[in-house]
C-alpha cells in the first residue's frame, strides 16, 4: 500500500518504466523524509515528446520548529539548560541561541547539551521553518526524480500544491498548459 493517498503515474506505451517509475518516486519521498507531507501526487512522463511533469497536493502547513520542540527547557544556574533531544536540528538550534543572547552566553558542557546565560526562557524561539525545509527538499526531489538531461524545468508551488515539469526542449506557455490538462485529467479520472 502507498503511504500517499492518491499516486497516480501515466506513461503512454511505458508500462514497464511506468512501474521502475512508481519504485524511484517512493524510494527518493521516503528517503528525504517527504512522503508523510504530501497527500496527492499525479505524475505523468511523455517519452515521445520527451517530457517529465508532476502534480501534487500537500497534507498541511508545517510550523516552524521552536526550541521547546527540539528539547527540554530547564532553569538551570544562570539562565537555562536545553537538554537537545533531535539533535538533527542543534546547528541551527546554535545559531539561533547565539544571533539572541550572543555567544558568550551559550555554552555546550555535552553533546546533547546547551546552557544559555539569561533570565528570559529561550522556550519560544524559532529554530527552523520546516515548511520552508520542506519545500526545498521537495524541489530538490523532483529534480532528482526527472530524467537525466531534462535541463528545461518550472517549478510552482502554492500553499497547499505544487506542480513541476521537466523536458529537453523549451518549456512553451502551450506546451505547460496541455500537460497541465493531461494531469486535471488524471485527476478526475
Amino acid at each position: 500500500m502507498d503511504p500517499l493517498e492518491v499516486f497516480k503515474i501515466e506513461a503512454p506505451g511505458e508500462e514497464y518504466g511506468r512501474r521502475k517509475y512508481r519504485e524511484v518516486l517512493l524510494d527518493i519521498l521516503q528517503d528525504l523524509g517527504l512522503v508523510r507531507s504530501i497527500g496527492k501526487l499525479l505524475v505523468y512522463v511523455d517519452i515521445e515528446k520527451p517530457l517529465f511533469s508532476a502534480y501534487g497536493v500537500m497534507r498541511g502547513h508545517l510550523p516552524p520548529l521552536k526550541v521547546e520542540d527540539v528539547g527540554e527547557v530547564a532553569r538551570a544556574e544562570g539562565g537555562y539548560q536545553i537538554k537537545v533531544d533531535d539533535e538533527e536540528h542543534m546547528a541551527d538550534l546554535l545559531k539561533v541561541l547565539w544571533a539572541t543572547y550572543g555567544r558568550e552566553k551559550v555554552e555546550q558542557p555535552d553533546r546533547d547539551i546547551l546552557t544559555v546565560s539569561s533570565e528570559v526562557p529561550p522556550n519560544d524561539l524559532v529554530v527552523t521553518d520546516v515548511d520552508q525545509e520542506f519545500r526545498r527538499d521537495l524541489t530538490d526531489a523532483l529534480i532528482r526524480i526527472a530524467p537525466e538531461g531534462f535541463r528545461n524545468r518550472r517549478n510552482e508551488m502554492t500553499e497547499n500544491s505544487f506542480f513541476f515539469i521537466a523536458a529537453e526542449e523549451t518549456l512553451t506557455p502551450s506546451l505547460i498548459e496541455e500537460v497541465k490538462e493531461k494531469i486535471r485529467g488524471m485527476d478526475h479520472a
